[in-house]
């Protein structure tokens, strides 16, 4: 698995191990021992003081959303969540579709300015047109 989120189950395992039993027995006993598994054996002050001076990474904050969603919060709160988090990925979408856009009306410019600055093709003149020419600038030097 990868490394950064092996750090964010150990950081969600212990913050779960800080909050207490009332917040671990709302959470599915297969998760929780999941997250257990991810922790090593350290007393509660360590961690207290390792989750204090550290920030916490986008994994696990995303973790802990998804247990506060899923286990943690009452109705209303649920509904507060979801409305904020449909909120949240409108505004993404919205910046990724004018990223696109953006992208799409580069590319099309660039294509104009190649268009517009396309050189001309010079026909090289043969040997023969260069013989000939040579021979008629003689000619007309001669009379």
């Amino acid at each position: 698995m990868d490394n950064t989120l092996q750090e964010a189950y150990r950081e969600v395992a212990q913050i779960l191990s800080l909050l207490g039993n009332d917040y671990q027995s709302r959470i599915p006993s297969n998760i929780l021992a999941f997250f257990e598994q991810k922790i090593e054996e350290s007393n509660k002050e360590e961690l207290y003081e390792e989750i204090k001076n550290k920030k916490i990474s986008r994994d696990a904050l995303i973790i802990l959303s998804i247990l506060n969603i899923k286990y943690w919060a009452n109705e209303e709160g649920k509904q507060q969540l979801q409305a904020i988090y449909d909120e949240n990925e409108k505004e993404y979408q919205d910046k990724v579709n004018s990223y696109k856009t953006q992208d799409w009306l580069k590319r099309e410019e660039k294509k104009e300015k190649l268009e517009e600055v396309s050189l001309v093709k010079v026909k090289e003149k043969s040997i023969w047109t260069k013989i000939k020419v040579f021979f008629k600038s003689l000619m007309s030097k001669r009379k």
